[in-house]
């Protein structure tokens, strides 16, 4: 059973993604929101595992990989998953005062936290139709293109919304996102040996 915070934060994530910018009281901005934010990563990780599963089989399908390599392909997407979650928060934790987003820094992982959350159960969804055959891989990319892009959008407004910045600087950031996630999982997988 999911905790009221908990709850009450996956619905001002879904509303927020709906453009309700009042969901915003929603979530608990405070300093144990903050923490409390990164169960999210939790109760994403069953969605993750799906969507690795589900890349694993058609790598195995294609003789991409072979049956050696299962123990550190799951090494690497746990590693991955967890750096993913926690290197955007830190770097951003670094550099805060400097990019002058200081005081909607908490508020902005604790959204961005749950959002991640409510954006990893239809791209799980998407997977399980690719894995069971009920979707093709043109069309799985065709509608994982479309929550990229639903995504992006969706963490502008986030930016827009708790750090009060521009458009140009919810760009840079989106992309330095996006920049950091596909080197740390480049990196990472190089580290074990995919």
């Amino acid at each position: 059973m999911l905790d009221p915070a908990t709850r009450s934060s996956i619905r001002g994530a879904t509303q927020l993604l709906l453009g309700r910018r009042e969901a915003l009281s929603e979530f608990d901005l405070s300093v144990d929101g903050f923490w409390h934010s990164f169960r999210a990563m939790l109760l994403a990780l069953p969605f993750a595992a799906i969507n690795a599963a589900v890349q694993h089989g058609m790598l195995l399908a294609d003789s991409i990989v072979d049956n050696g390599s299962d123990a550190a392909f799951i090494a690497a997407q746990l590693t991955d998953y967890v750096v993913d979650w926690v290197a955007m928060p830190a770097l951003l934790a670094l550099f805060a005062s400097q990019l002058g987003i200081t005081r909607g820094y908490v508020a902005y992982i604790v959204v961005c936290n749950w959002a991640r959350l409510v954006l990893s159960v239809p791209l799980a969804a998407i997977a399980l139709l690719l894995g069971f055959g009920f979707l093709s891989i043109e069309m799985a990319q065709l509608l994982l293109l479309a929550i990229l892009g639903v995504g992006i959008f969706y963490n502008y407004r986030i930016i827009r919304w708790t750090l009060g910045k521009g458009a140009g600087f919810a760009a840079a950031l989106i992309a330095a996102d996006l920049v950091l996630s596909i080197v740390l999982s480049q990196v990472i997988d190089r580290l074990f040996g995919l």
